[in-house]
């Protein structure tokens, strides 16, 4: 199938989210994804659910969604026989991606060729520089060092978490602009570039974290979980079946709301014309009956109708239903012999039109099953793989 990035082979070094979510937007549009992996198969392997609730490293949910379409290799690259087949390997590769210690790195770069090798992009917690270089984090801690946790909580409480690995989801996402980003430099100008991307510094720069309001302002801005309850209604409401969110806070959805649900009078009710912010309380007594008596979908097609911004809160059992993910093919379902058939999130973005197959979505590998093609194809003879295996070199 002829894909936008069929001509670019891409070597990927690391286990976990990060790395995997990082050159899965590669692999799932044509690239050549060849992913070293460890013989313990690594964290991402291991993360559940798993198909059945049985453990298994070629069955994890993670491994499934985020290594679709790679070819898997194992090789011990802290032996001497073991860089020299990475050192082979780079001449295979446009581009590399490290998701490893700042110590593994180095490493790995001590045998890449400075002048006519792969450009490479190094993914790390907060650098490849200064005195936290060496940290280890994970996806909360992460999101701990940005502010984001901070301002993501409800008011009185602790703060809150993302999902689980979201945030290393994005930082992932955003190591896969840096790569095709200097990809395409170096295949234009022919200048390799060796970039890095610190976790922290990717997950601060996004626009929630709160830091440019308190650079302008010098107060921490609003913890904005839940309910805001002086600028209302503005938040998460419980409804019938489930949960919507609002913003009408301002005109003109405010006065559209107060309509839609049948209460045009409180547009002339001086405590909410003048002293909002004092009367949540009371005004949830209007709203509050309304988002009882109907389901979300009845409330986000009715307030829609009358212009006011709201949408439902979807959980995972809605979203293979949900008519604008019917519409934009958003899930597709994978066959995979190994582990069933299941869906999983399409394409993040099209090209030309839905219908086009600039996007493909393939199964994922077991561990190692690629190793010795992948050795054959780099020159190593059937004699020198078997030689290899039997000193843990690859598997």
């Amino acid at each position: 199938m002829n894909q936008p990035l069929n001509d670019i082979c891409i070597i990927e070094f690391g286990a976990s989210v990060a790395g995997a979510a990082c050159t899965k937007t590669f692999s799932d549009y044509g690239a050549r994804v060849i992913k070293i992996e460890p013989y313990d198969g690594g964290k991402l392997r291991r993360i559940p659910p798993f198909k059945n609730d049985i453990p298994s490293i070629n069955s994890g949910a993670f491994h499934l969604a985020f290594d679709s379409g790679k070819e898997s290799v194992i090789i011990d690259f802290s032996s001497n026989s073991g860089l020299e087949i990475i050192k082979e390997l780079y001449k295979l590769a446009d581009l590399v991606i490290y998701d490893l210690p700042p110590s593994n790195i180095e490493k790995l770069q001590s045998v890449l060729d400075k002048e006519s090798g792969p450009s490479t992009v190094s993914i790390t917690p907060h650098g490849l520089q200064g005195p936290y270089k060496d940290r280890i984090e994970n996806d909360i801690s992460t999101l701990a060092w940005t502010t984001r946790m901070y301002r993501n909580s409800i008011e009185n409480e602790q703060p809150l978490r993302n999902a689980p690995e979201s945030t290393l989801v994005q930082i992932g996402h955003t190591a896969a602009a840096v790569g095709i980003g200097i990809y395409w430099g170096h295949h234009h100008d022919k200048i390799r570039r060796d970039a890095e991307v610190s976790g922290v510094e990717a997950v601060l720069g996004n626009v929630d974290t709160g830091f440019v309001s308190w650079v302008f302002t010098g107060n921490l801005p609003q913890r904005i979980g839940g309910q805001l309850k002086t600028r209302y209604p503005t938040g998460i409401y419980p409804c019938k079946n489930g949960y919507i969110v609002l913003s009408a806070n301002e005109e003109p959805w405010f006065s559209r709301l107060c309509i839609a649900i049948g209460h045009p009078e409180i547009l002339k009710d001086q405590r909410f014309t003048e002293f909002r912010e004092d009367n949540w309380e009371a005004f949830m007594t209007y709203l509050g009956p309304y988002l009882e008596k109907h389901d979300k979908n009845y409330i986000f097609t009715h307030l829609q109708k009358h212009g006011v911004m709201v949408a439902p809160v979807l959980n995972a059992s809605d979203l293979l239903n949900d008519s604008q993910a019917i519409a934009r093919k958003s899930f597709i379902e994978i066959k995979d012999d190994k582990n069933g058939d299941f869906h999983f999130a399409g394409a993040p973005f099209h090209m030309n039109q839905i219908n086009d197959h600039s996007f493909q979505l393939m199964a994922a590998p077991e561990l190692g099953m690629n190793t010795n093609d992948v050795l054959g194809e780099i020159g190593y003879s059937a004699n020198e793989i078997i030689a290899l295996f039997r000193a843990g070199v690859v598997g």
